[in-house]
Formats: structure tokens, sequence, C-alpha cells
């Protein structure tokens, strides 16, 4: 069956507790600006404002083609100054919303206006195509100051497009730099915290090895033969200082021009509106995940604090956040050398087995998260399936994720296209182009496993486009986002029935009493039936370690700007997830859980590409259809 062409958004809600669920549940915090930018209704195509300059990306073995200056220098351009600045198909606000821009970005833009109605400023075509009126939003005057703070936007050749920070104590975010005393009155024993943080600085601010620290190529994928840390000139994580840690170029950068003098010399552009005789602008919640895009060293007058500037422009001070770098994990490049049947190890004690007979005996432990290449040849022993490996050996169900051909191929495969799969079972995501896969990773689909998504936290099943991508927004911990638009859960089915496709679960301990040489269980504990096989544990709320099985940031509280969202349908998403490190286990309320590195390589390799300048753009006929995705079990 033909999947119908996702071409229009869902109404987004634009207000606090409007923000949609599971990736779908209602969300406690303000909704994301950019959920307003990209709702709109549909129109008929227009003709592209202006030609695109996106140059294509080099394939694999290829070099890197030299990026052209961004933003070019031969055109007149456009800057936008508002936080968020929607694009219009057409020269009104009635038109269909094409994707926004965020504060800071510079754009090429036609020499005239296109009309003024409803925009005293003009409205401005610019490229590839769209309109965006200047005036609140943006400017022709690329001397603005506020162009000039918000510094050059997300990095999109690193894993993570800004610096990261957790809070760790409930602060206020400053328009300014306070003084002494008004940081002693907005914030609580403020003088116990700081002596707090001095004994134990080293401690709590200490990092680890994260996202950046993998050397990508052009194209985000990871570098063969290179280790984590390892980037050449650069520094990684443990190099850096604490300043360019929250997104400073060092530790001793200057306090910038438009906080010069105690004042604010911009206007205040988050969506947390005050007077302008006001301190700070809303606080943090213990646990909000912060974007940096710089940080700098103050005197005796400011306490000697460090503060953070978040990407709308307000202040955290540094002791109360942690920087954060997101997990180093990723999948693996497919090629001739390596390529499906593959498995992903799950499960921490994984150990390999002998089988004689009838008889499977465990063997070596296996590393965990090792990739292992399939024979495709399978035994089952007392309801488990074992796979067989390359070297020889065999692994359990139990213990690993399968990446395989399918049995069947869709029509979109048939026809040569871009598609991604996910299966929820296994907790593994393919790129294909055709009928040839490209790339291989673990992922987190929602926690419910296959339960019903109608009413569970289960990932919505079905084949989809992506219908828009946005670098950044902001969701809430339950990863719920304005921008997601209304649960959707209906769905074509899948077009093909899946090779290797596993049975149901049951609960973890089940599980570890499947496994061969494991010890008996205990006198009326539940046995699972033959061949069904439990998914791992999903953490729940206060277990285990925190970071890995324990959602950094953990609770009901604003997550900003994860990045690299692309949403399949209302309330699903793929993104990174730059709080846990627990993929290859159902742990989502509902989007699909990628690493940081697989979800910017994910990212750049969908259709259709974000233009230079851009935050986030809806796929369809003005832009380009978008990548098919197919969830299944």
């Amino acid at each position: 069956m033909r999947v119908e062409r996702l071409l229009r958004l869902a109404a987004l809600a634009a207000a606090a507790g409007a923000a949609c669920a599971a990736c779908k549940k209602p969300a406690d915090v303000a909704g994301d600006a950019g959920a307003a930018a990209l709702a709109g209704d549909a129109g008929e195509a227009a003709p592209a404002a202006l030609a695109s300059t996106a140059a294509p990306a080099a394939g694999p073995g290829e070099a890197e083609p030299a990026a052209p200056a961004w933003p070019p220098t031969d055109r007149p351009l456009l800057g936008v100054t508002a936080f968020v600045a929607t694009v219009y198909k057409e020269p009104r606000d009635t038109s269909k919303k094409l994707g926004y821009l965020r504060v800071g970005a510079r754009v090429p833009r036609a020499a005239e206006p296109a009309g003024t109605a409803g925009c005293p400023g003009g409205w401005y075509a610019i490229e590839p195509r769209g309109f965006l009126c200047v005036g609140e939003d943006a400017t022709l005057d690329l001397d603005d100051p506020i162009l000039k703070a918000a510094g050059p936007g997300p990095n999109l050749r690193t894993a993570l497009p800004y610096r990261y920070a957790f809070v760790r104590a409930v602060l206020p975010l400053y328009l300014r730099v306070p003084t002494a005393e008004e940081q002693r009155k907005s914030e609580f024993k403020l003088d116990e915290h700081l002596q707090w943080f001095e004994e134990n600085k080293a401690t709590v601010q200490r990092v680890v090895l994260g996202a950046n620290d993998v050397p990508i190529d052009g194209r985000g994928v990871p570098l063969p033969g290179k280790q984590l840390g390892e980037l050449g000139l650069a520094k990684n994580s443990l190099e850096l200082g604490e300043g360019a840690l929250l997104g400073a170029e060092g530790d001793n950068d200057p306090i910038p021009f438009w906080l010069e003098g105690g004042k604010r010399h911009i206007r205040n552009i988050s969506d947390f509106k005050v007077p302008d005789y006001a301190v700070f602008a809303d606080r943090a919640r213990r646990f909000t995940g912060l974007s940096l895009i710089g940080s700098f060293p103050t005197g005796p007058e400011s306490l000697n604090r460090r503060f953070a500037i978040t990407t709308d422009l307000r202040l955290a001070p540094a002791t109360k956040i942690k920087p954060d770098m997101g997990s180093p994990w990723h999948g693996v490049e497919l090629n001739d050398e390596l390529t499906l049947p593959l498995a992903f190890v799950r499960a921490r004690s994984a150990r390999d087995v002998q089988i004689q007979g009838d008889k499977a005996t465990p063997g070596k432990e296996l590393p965990f998260r090792a990739v292992l290449p399939l024979t495709g040849r399978m035994r089952r022993i007392e309801g488990v399936k074992y796979y067989r490996t390359k070297d020889q050996r065999y692994v359990s169900q139990l213990d690993v994720g399968l990446a395989v051909a399918p049995s069947s191929w869709p029509e979109v495969a048939e026809k040569g296209e871009k598609w991604i799969e996910v299966s929820i079972q296994h907790q593994t995501l393919v790129l294909w182009e055709g009928k040839r896969p490209v790339y291989a990773t673990l992922v987190s689909t929602g926690q419910a496993g296959v339960a019903d998504p109608k009413t569970t936290t289960a990932t919505v099943r079905g084949i989809f486009r992506i219908r828009n991508k946005h670098i950044t927004a902001t969701m809430d911990s339950n990863e719920s986002s304005s921008v997601g638009g209304r649960a959707d859960t209906t769905a074509d089915a899948p077009s093909a029935s899946r090779g290797a496709k596993p049975d149901k679960g049951g609960s973890s301990k089940e599980r570890d009493a499947k496994k061969p040489g494991a010890a008996k269980a205990k006198a009326g504990a539940a046995k699972p039936a033959a061949g069904q096989p439990a998914q791992p544990a999903v953490p729940r709320k206060g277990d285990g370690e925190y970071g890995v099985t324990r959602r950094r940031g953990e609770g009901t509280y604003a997550l900003k700007d994860v990045p690299y969202i692309q949403y399949f349908a209302s309330g699903y998403a793929l993104h990174t997830a730059y709080w846990h490190d627990v993929f290859g286990t159902p742990r989502s309320h509902g989007c699909i859980n990628l690493a940081p590195i697989d979800a910017h390589r994910l990212f750049l390799w969908t259709e259709p590409q974000v233009p230079p300048g851009w935050h986030a753009i809806n796929t369809g006929e003005e832009l380009g259809e978008g990548t098919t995705i197919i969830v299944h079990e």
C-alpha cells in the first residue's frame, strides 16, 4: 500500500502546557518558539524565491569538498534578531510556513522587497525560497548588536551543535551581569553554596570524554582507526578548561560588549518577558538541560563567579551547572568488509555460547556493545535462538540486537531511494540506500515496547516520511515538545516482513533464567514460555547509574535545544538523547532516541537538507519530500 504523503504539519501549540505527548504527553514547560514557526496551512506550489547554494555532500571514501564561505559576501544579506523568525511560502503571514531561522542567522536575500502587506519593513525573498518580514524579527542592518551578540549559531560539524550543561541547583537566568548584592537577593543561601562549590569544584565539575571527542568526517561518520579523544590539533574535553566546556573560546573571555558596565545593551529575546529593569528572566529548575554559546569570568563585584551564556542570551551562574558531554557511543558504517547480518551486544553480562548437540554452554564474556558479523545461520535450543557468528561462535538472542536484511523489499527500496528501518524488538536502526545498507546502530524506542501506542509509551509502528527537521528544539524531560504536534496513532503497516523476526518479550528475570549455565529460578518464580525471551529491563526512575541507566537531568524539566530532531508522525521523532546512555534498551516516551553521533549522522543523511542559515524546515513539495522511515516490531 502506498504511503500517504505527509505534507502538512498538525497545528502546533505555542504556549506553556500545550506541548505534545510521548514525545506525546502534555509538557509542563513553555513551548519552544519554533512551534509557531512550523505550524501553518498548506498552500499551492510556488517558484523558488532564490537559487540554492548548497554543495553536495561527499560520498564514502571521497574527499570532503571545500565548504563555501557562509554567509556569502557577494550578495545582500538579511539577519535574524528574534529568537525565532518564521519563513513563509509567500510574502504574507497567512501563507504556508516553510520553516524558521534562529537569532543571529544571516541569509542571502533579494535586493528589493516583494511587498509590504502587514510588514512595513518589507517582505524579502531569501535562499533557497520563502519570505521573511523585516522588522521586529529580522533586519537589513548587519551591524545590529543582537546579530553580533548571538554569535555564529549551531555547529553542524560536531555531534552536539552547542555546549551543554545540567542545572544542579535552582538558578536565576540573569539578563545582565548581577552585582554581589543582586545575586544574594536572587539566590537562596548563596554564600553557603559558593563555599561548597569551592571545596568540591574539582570533583563536581569533572568531565569525561563524550560525543564531541569522537573524530568524525564531514558526513558525521566516525573515522576508522581513530581513538576516542584523538582530535589532532584540537583539544578534547579532558584538555579543555571550564570556560571552553561552557561555550567560551578560553578561560578568560572578556565580558561581552552587550553586557559591559553592568547593563544590558540589547533587548530580552527569550520567551519569558519581564520589565526592562528586571535583573533576571525566569529560573531554571534543578536537572534542566541548558545549551550554551559562551561564558566569562567576573571580578569581586560579582563574587568572582563565571557566567555561561544560553542560546537565548541569558546568563546562568556556572557554579550551579555541570558541563555535559553526551554519550560517545555510536554505530558502524557498513561496506563490503562489514555488512548485514550483524548483532550488537546489548547485555553487559553477555557471553558467547558453544553448542554441542542440543546443549548450549556459555563461553567467554562478550564486550558490551560489540559488533558481531553473523553468518545468517541459527539454532534453537529450549526455545532460545542462537545466532552463528563469522568467527564460529554462537550468541543468544537474549543478549543481542540484530540488524538484518529484509526477507522482502519495501517499495522505497525497489525504487533505490533512501530509507530508515527501525526494529523495536532488536532496538536497532539501519540506514538504507535502495537495497544497500550504509549504517547501523542501537537506539532506544518507547518504554512500552510493542504495546499499543494509543494507550502506552510505545513507539508508533508503520511507514512514514520525515515531516519536519529541527537542528535543535526544546523538549521536557519526558521528551515532549511543542514542535511535535498532536499524537498521530494511525499509520500504514509495513509492506515488508522482516527476516529473523524475534519473539515477544518477558521480564529481565526470565531472560537471566534462560541463559545457558544460569542458576535455577527461585521456586514459584514465573518461567518464560518457549520462544518468549525478554526485553532488557527498563530502568525505573531512581534506579541505576547516573548518566548511564539513569537520565542526566531526570525529572519534568526543560531540555533546551535537543539536537537533530526529525518528526515522522505527530508526537514521534528521531532525536539525540544527550541525557542517557542506555541505547539498545527501550527507554523513551515514544520517540526514537539516538546517541549524539548517530543522530548527527542521520540528520545530515536524510532528505531534504536544512538550507544553510536555517534552523528548521517542513518537508514537502517546496523544500523536498522527507526520507521514508519504516518502524516495525
